[in-house]
């Protein structure tokens, strides 16, 4: 792949994390990746904001400054081979980031298979008596910037030519630079979200790996695997365990990081085990159609109590959700996913898919309203802008109407991305909003600032023609970068219905025609027979 395929898959397929709703994608970013030139030193700030894991707990993400990130996906993309140098490195990774094919439809790098983690546990579980897992506290927002030239380098190197005043050309600390001014020149953490986060944190476990299987640590390669940041040893005994740990924590210390005590652990024998939970619904063969639907959701609410640790939500509806989709037994699918949501509105992202699907071929009722009220307010309460997103993207998508007391709540948090929702809702008629609050909020920023999405999309939009939101070109955006953005029709939130339907939800297989009982029937009894259940290859953890 050449250097311009690489940015190009950057800029078009890793700049959201992949947790937000359809709309939040890039679209035409990289006509602009020869042409646009900011000013030496250029620094934006990152959207930050918290969405819920599978397990219910927050987590930050972040969407980069795109100026900051065009030039930070360009110094990447060029300097490709040599970040592959040092992925090389550590030979314990199952998370280096690769390309595909330009062509190929997901992310921006591939990501790691569950398939070929549980291989790599379940082979530590067959050759050593004890594994000890371990995790790192806090780490895509812990990373040291300066520890990237550590990284590539080696840290004494980098130090001696800091000292010289020789590391400045180097590209480590070039990249080092990229990322501070990814978030106004701040050394501390980088995004949860972005593709290019994934590439820079694997540099510099690379390193760490190395330097824990170093010569005379008491630690070979061959005893450790990692998916990014959760670490697992295999030792002989206790005391292997204890000095695995202790070389760990010397090191992470060393890179300014630091061992996540809650989740260390130590299993002997069949204690440790990679979670199969996915052959407990293989049951669900050969079943009537209300049988399977009853099933699957008994087994689902047991797996989601009894397996805390891995995302059965998401693999079982995703995995099955032609299955859910075509099944003639509509209202009862219907009835448990909202169940579902109600117990667990975390799950939004997951849920929603198939619901949507399902809502969307009857009229909206008390129940769809009440629901979606509900959860705008229960997510903004526990500040979980993740799936707040993904309830007002419901609300647009069927065109439900909320009122003023529901969209205060989410205006309330003041979050970027959930404005931009909101004024696109107001824009659509559904979202009944006090814009005085929004436009105050919104009048002294620039295009410099977190606010940067929402300035620029209600202006290139005609959303609201305030001065709030009318900057693109003046003296708020310096180098009228972003009005060579909006000259260029770069979308960074897109409103075509077409990503309003469920063909928008990627890698989910879903049609419109799959949730019309007439055109499915007779599809169950074809499924159950030809499914491959274990044909799809996903990391649900």
């Amino acid at each position: 792949m050449t250097v311009d395929s690489r940015l190009r898959r950057l800029l078009d397929r890793g700049f959201y994390a992949v947790e937000l709703p359809p709309p939040f994608r890039t679209e035409r970013f990289s006509v602009v990746r020869n042409s646009l030139t900011p000013r030496n030193g250029y620094s934006g700030a990152t959207t930050f904001f918290d969405g819920a894991t599978f397990r219910g707990h927050l987590r930050r993400f972040g969407v980069i400054n795109p100026i900051n990130y065009l030039l930070l996906s360009r110094h990447i993309s060029q300097n490709w081979k040599d970040i592959v140098a040092t992925n090389r490195l550590s030979s314990s990774s199952g998370a280096r980031p690769k390309f595909p094919k330009l062509a190929a439809e997901g992310r921006a790098i591939e990501t790691v298979s569950l398939a070929s983690k549980r291989t790599a546990q379940r082979h530590l579980a067959s050759s050593y008596p004890v594994i000890l897992s371990l995790d790192i506290n806090r780490f895509y927002g812990s990373i040291y910037t300066h520890a990237i030239p550590w990284a590539v380098l080696g840290k004494k190197e980098a130090k001696r030519q800091f000292a010289n005043n020789t590391l400045n050309t180097h590209w480590s600390a070039q990249l080092d630079r990229f990322c501070r001014n990814c978030n106004q020149r701040q050394t501390i953490g980088i995004p949860i979200g972005p593709d290019t986060s994934r590439i820079i944190s694997e540099m510099i476990l690379a390193r760490i790996d190395s330097e824990i299987c170093a010569n005379k640590t008491g630690v070979s390669s061959n005893q450790m695997f990692h998916n990014i940041d959760d670490y697992q040893f295999g030792v002989m005994d206790m005391g292997e365990a204890e000095n695995a740990e202790a070389q760990f924590v010397r090191v992470l210390t060393r890179y300014e990081l630091q061992l996540n005590d809650f989740k260390t652990e130590v299993s002997q024998g069949i204690e440790f085990s990679p979670s199969y939970f996915q052959r407990e619904f293989d049951i669900l063969r050969k079943q009537s159609e209300r049988a399977f639907v009853e099933h699957f959701f008994e087994i689902l609410y047991k797996e989601i109590n009894s397996r805390p640790s891995v995302n059965v939500v998401g693999y079982a509806l995703k995995r099955f959700a032609k299955a859910l989709a075509k099944n003639e037994e509509q209202d009862l699918v219907r009835e448990h996913l909202q169940r579902l949501l109600y117990a667990q509105p975390h799950q939004a992202r997951w849920v929603f898919p198939l619901l949507l699907g399902i809502w969307q071929r009857q009229p909206v009722n008390s129940d769809v309203r009440r629901l979606l009220a509900w959860g705008v307010t229960t997510t903004a309460r526990r500040n979980d802008v993740g799936s707040l997103l993904w309830f007002l993207y419901a609300a647009i998508f069927l065109r439900v109407s909320l009122g003023k007391k529901v969209c205060s709540a989410a205006v309330g948090i003041s979050n970027e991305l959930v404005d931009l929702v909101l004024l696109h809702g107001r824009a659509e008629g559904c979202f009944s909003l006090n814009m005085q609050v929004i436009r105050a909020r919104y009048r002294p920023l620039s295009l410099t600032s977190a606010a940067w999405l929402p300035i620029y999309e209600a202006e290139r939009k005609g959303w609201d023609g305030s001065p709030a939101f009318t900057k693109i070109g003046s003296p708020k955006d310096p180098g009228a970068l972003y009005a060579d953005l909006a000259a260029n029709d770069v979308q960074f939130y897109v409103t075509d219905r077409r990503y309003f339907q469920v063909e928008a939800f990627d890698g989910w297989g879903l049609r419109e025609t799959d949730f019309d009982p007439e055109l499915a029937r007779g599809f169950f009894a074809d499924f159950l027979d030809d499914f491959d259940f274990y044909g799809e290859d996903e990391n649900y953890e």
